[in-house]
Parts: structure tokens; sequence; C-alpha cells
């Protein structure tokens, strides 16, 4: 736009003096980010063989006085269970309470947990859980889609 002089006062931004002026939003706008690469894991063939977890944090509590949730998804089915909770460390009895529905459920255990490297799922009851019962760990980047 700035080159074909279609927006009249569009700064010029080819100078340092210029780009000081310049709002945050519209220099994040000139960044150019790589893709993430095509995922070339495969996908689970059967249902619990992989299931991907994540805690997220909402702006504004809810009526229960929830800020967080953690949710659990089954790689195969893509099926998606949420738990809300006060405080991030209610992760691991969560993560109980959803192991003893989906094998009742589904009569199969869960092989694999993949979640990021964050602190929710380090504590050594949770790491002792799931060493006891087989429970294969594996990690992704935080802030990532893989």
């Amino acid at each position: 736009m700035e080159k074909q002089n279609i927006v009249g006062s569009f700064p010029k931004f080819g100078t340092k003096k210029v780009m000081s002026k310049v709002c945050e939003t519209c220099q994040l706008g000139k960044q150019a980010r790589h893709p993430f690469p095509i995922q070339t894991t495969h996908i689970s063939s059967k249902p619990l063989e992989m299931i991907h977890s994540n805690v997220w944090t909402m702006k504004t509590k809810s009526i229960g006085g929830c800020r967080y949730y953690v949710s659990f998804i089954d790689d195969h089915t893509k099926k998606v269970w949420v738990y809300f909770m006060k405080q991030k460390g209610e992760v691991f009895q969560h993560f109980l309470n959803f192991k003893a529905m989906v094998e009742k459920e589904k009569g199969m255990n869960i092989k694999c947990l993949r979640s990021n490297g964050r602190g929710e799922y380090f504590s050594n009851e949770f790491n002792e859980y799931l060493k006891k019962h087989g429970i294969q760990r594996k990690y992704s980047c935080s802030y990532s889609p893989h």
C-alpha cells in the first residue's frame, strides 16, 4: 500500500525515524513467521493409545470460582474431556478421575500421556503413578500446535 500510494497518510517504513512512531501492531504485522512443519507422527490406531492434555487459564473466574481448566483429548477419536479447576495443582486428581472413567468405558488402558513440559504435570506423585501403571510420558513444546 505504501509503494502504490493507495493510502495517502501511510508512513514510509524505510526510515528509522518513522519506525519509532509506528504503533506496535503495525510493526508486528510487518514481521514474518515460518509455518510449523507438517506433523509426521502417526495418529493412534486405537482409542486411549495417546491422550493429549493441557491446562488453560481463563481471564475471568467462573461462577464456581474456577480460573483454570484441563483438557484431555484422545488422539484416535479426537474426543475431548474438560475439567474445571480452582488451582493448577488439581490436574493429577482430574487425571485419576478421567482415567478411571475412560478405561472402564472403553475396556482399554491409557498407553501414553502427552502434555507440555510445564509444572502442573511434574509432581512426584503424578510421575510415580504413571510409572506404576505403565503409562508412557511424552512432551510437546509449550505454545506450539504439536
